[in-house]
């Protein structure tokens, strides 16, 4: 017969090399992966201007410091129209201004400060073409050919205008800017060309809204004070479609701004005024709408 102390090493024995085969076959981490406790971002802020991108790096770490791997990370902007930021933490930088970049791990978030400045202005030129020449000058048969658009006639003499007003229209279609054509509210125009390129000079009759070039200017030059013209009216003078779906033959979802902001109404509302800055964008990619400087002499 066994006696009773063998019988009990007997049973430690095996209780032990259970245990052992217990801990060999667990997982080393039984509690599981390790919880996120913060987010460290890189760079903490940036500066950029418009037209520019930057790109943010977040690191998830545990409670110790320790880095978290096999993370998703969501990424928002608190300005969407002046810093969209993509799945991977690139940020286009559209307006000036500032925006609170954000990295999430569910419930745990990190935050990052983005400047945007303005670019410099791009300097422009009478006669220059801006864009991609895309369309014919002058008119289209649905426009201006000579009879009252509205309430904006065709005047003979527009050597005298009552108001001179200057604005400026950027087309960007599907990423890609198309320039605005010469001539649009000019019938028959006589063209010159300078250093830069083609200039109308003269026509048999001059809409109160019109184009001398392809820079993207707008002249406004009633010979009756105390009107209001709107981007509508020039859209209508030149013949072309203005909507929130397509413009001028481009469709697609229409982003406008106006001087360096926004702008959520009916694009044909706009009001044209001096020194003004219009950017009409049709589909994506969207931009960074440009800013020009206009000639000196306007």
């Amino acid at each position: 017969m066994r006696s009773v102390t063998h019988v009990l090493a007997r049973l430690t024995a095996l209780g032990a090399a259970a245990a052992l085969a217990a801990a060999c076959g667990s997982d080393n981490n039984p509690s599981g992966p390790a919880a996120v406790a913060s987010i460290a971002l890189s760079p903490a802020n940036d500066t950029v201007t418009t037209g520019a991108t930057a790109q943010f790096a977040a690191t998830p770490k545990d409670a110790s410091g320790n880095e978290v791997s096999g993370q998703t990370i969501t990424w928002t902007s608190s300005d969407t129209d002046a810093a969209p930021v993509s799945a991977s933490g690139l940020i286009s930088a559209m307006l000036p201004g500032t925006a609170t970049v954000t990295a999430a791990v569910g419930s745990i978030t990190s935050t990052a400060q983005l400047t945007i400045l303005p670019s410099a202005a791009i300097q422009l030129a009478e006669g220059q073409t801006v864009g991609d020449s895309a369309f014919a000058s002058g008119d289209t048969p649905n426009g201006g050919q000579g009879s009252p658009v509205g309430i904006v006639p065709c005047g003979a003499d527009a050597s005298a205008p009552a108001e001179h007003i200057h604005s400026h229209l950027t087309l960007i279609a599907n990423g890609q800017q198309v320039a605005i054509p010469l001539a649009i509210g000019v019938m028959n125009p006589q063209n010159v060309t300078n250093d830069a390129g083609t200039v109308v000079l003269a026509g048999t009759c001059f809409y109160w809204i019109h184009t001398h070039d392809r820079t993207g200017i707008i002249h406004v030059e009633p010979t009756e004070a105390g009107h209001t013209f709107t981007l509508g009216d020039f859209f209508d003078i030149w013949g072309e479609p203005l909507g929130s779906d397509g413009v001028a033959g481009y469709s697609g979802t229409v982003t406008t701004y106006v001087d360096g902001h926004r702008f959520t109404g009916d694009p044909r509302t706009i009001v044209l005024a001096e020194k003004q800055q219009i950017t009409i964008e049709v589909g994506t990619p969207l931009v960074a709408p440009p800013i020009y400087a206009y000639p000196n002499n306007y």
